[in-house]
């Protein structure tokens, strides 16, 4: 009892704090879109792309190493000395990002007019800063305290945004700002969040746990990370390489609408993903810690039962929704934006049923197969985005990236399905869609009746329908999740679907 207690309070804290971040971001996207044009968005997009190449590339599949190995590195006492390795690893490729950036700039440029000195600052910067910045909270609910993590996670977003804006007012509403000002909210966070995870890493008194250590070698997690690292590399072509051929061929302003509406799409679905991953992650790998193949196997059916469907519900609530959710959350430079949010939204929950699959080999320790299904992924999107852009940039690349995407699951999982005998959840998945029926017959009706919404009347809409999203969520988790709480009429009604399941698939 003692443990599904704790298991309900954690959700509420990490249900709180995500519910508090998405609004803390939702300020943060209308206050873009209100003092930058499409043209500067652009630019910010970038810059980003830049650093996230670096980031996925080059850090990306250590960091996974990490966090797979955390919990029992902390049962055996080393974890203190392997999170200071990591962040001396971050700060040398932040130092390598410079060195490349330098010569790439005069040879070549970037795409954009950005001065090398900023670009080296804000590009490394991030490397070791906001990476370190993020590591150390994630680590810190990884090892299962989350009001430090949420209150963290909160304060870096709030110092970050309310220096950004600071800078952006006083300053210049520009890109190098608006990042410098995140930064810096990022590195006074930073400082604490290293303080108080050096105070849960206690250190093994056992000199030889160390001396026989074979885990932290440059051996051990080149095998674990170079796979990865072509695969995250791929996932950059697929999320953020597709913006230099846009900004080409459609130019930086037309990026900037495409980047606002379909990061509206999936940064909600991203939000949703963090969220649930916050609270699972922490079950899934202690599940897996020292695990045989088979406790594997279950611990992969269990997560992907509990996150697929609610994946799905999500997806369908924000795509239906997006034409309210741009005229709620950007300025009116951007609300023609609305469109787009589909695309992202559908884009980022097929990310997400990708990354769900790529847990077994993460479980399994064996990354090799994640890297052709990324590639077609990569592939896929890259000259979908190269050849539609040029007919219609908002569709196409929309499509590109979507069926990419989609591929690279089908892909992922027949490789997945190698290594452990992994199960789709499909009643699980159909229940979630008949679930989210009712939001597409509302936004049918309140679209009839009110042709051009007004603000008060999209708020309004939106409210309710995130009410029943969150009641529908609430259905699909509450067995997993263990409540004690009884519905007659939610029971009878999935007792009838089962049986209507059963007598269509004979299951």
């Amino acid at each position: 009892m003692l443990k599904i207690m704790k298991g309900s309070a954690d959700i509420y804290i990490l249900a709180a704090g995500r519910i508090m971040l998405m609004i803390t971001s939702i300020i943060s996207i209308r206050i873009v879109t209100t003092l930058f044009s499409p043209s500067e968005v652009g630019r910010l997009n970038i810059i980003m792309s830049i650093y996230g190449w670096f980031n996925l590339s080059l850090v990306s599949g250590v960091w996974m190493y990490v966090i797979r190995k955390i919990n029992e590195w902390y049962d055996e006492g080393r974890a203190r000395r392997y999170i200071i390795y990591f962040g001396v690893y971050r700060l040398i490729i932040g130092i390598i990002s410079i060195l490349v950036l330098i010569p790439f700039q005069y040879l070549f440029g970037v795409g954009i007019a950005v001065k090398t000195g900023w670009l080296i600052l804000l590009v490394a910067g991030s490397i070791f800063v906001t990476g370190c910045n993020s590591d150390y909270i994630s680590n810190i609910n990884l090892l299962g305290h989350r009001y430090w993590f949420v209150i963290l996670s909160l304060l870096t977003s709030w110092l970050g945004l309310g220096i950004s804006v600071l800078f952006a007012l006083k300053l210049s509403a520009s890109s190098e700002y608006w990042l410098t000002g995140q930064l810096i909210g990022q590195i006074v966070i930073l400082l604490i969040a290293f303080v108080i995870l050096i105070k849960y890493l206690k250190p093994s008194s056992n000199k030889k746990i160390f001396r026989n250590n074979k885990d932290f070698t440059l051996r051990n997690i080149f095998i674990f990370a170079w796979p990865l690292s072509i695969g995250v590399f791929l996932y950059w072509c697929n999320t953020q390489g597709y913006r230099f051929i846009f900004e080409k061929v459609a130019g930086t302003g037309m990026l900037g609408l495409f980047a606002v509406g379909f990061g509206i799409g999936s940064s909600l679905m991203s939000f949703f993903d963090v969220l649930f991953n916050q609270y699972y992650y922490p079950i899934f790998y202690r599940e897996i810690a020292n695990s045989n193949k088979q406790q594997r196997t279950i611990a992969w059916n269990k997560y992907a039962s509990a996150f697929s469907p609610a994946i799905i519900l999500m997806a369908i609530f924000v795509a239906t929704n997006g034409s309210l959710i741009a005229k709620v959350l950007t300025g009116e430079k951007f609300q023609q934006v609305g469109n787009i949010v589909l695309w992202g939204a559908l884009a980022e929950s097929l990310r997400m049923l990708v990354a769900i699959t790529a847990m077994v080999s993460h479980a399994q320790l064996k990354m090799k197969p994640l890297i052709f299904p990324s590639i077609t992924g990569a592939v896929i999107a890259i000259i979908g985005t190269f050849m539609f852009v040029r007919y219609n940039p908002i569709m196409g690349t929309g499509i590109a990236l979507s069926f990419g995407w989609l591929l690279a699951l089908i892909h992922m999982y027949i490789n997945m399905r190698k290594l452990l005998r992994i199960q789709i959840p499909w009643k699980r998945s159909y229940y979630s869609l008949v679930l989210s029926i009712p939001i597409i017959i509302f936004f049918i009706t309140t679209k009839k009746y009110f042709h051009v919404q007004t603000m008060l009347q999209s708020l309004i809409v939106l409210c309710i329908s995130a009410i029943y999203l969150l009641f529908a969520q609430f259905i699909l988790a509450r067995k997993w999740l263990a409540l004690a709480v009884k519905l007659p009429y939610i029971d009878n009604l999935e007792q009838k679907i089962k049986t209507i399941y059963e007598k269509i698939y004979g299951a």
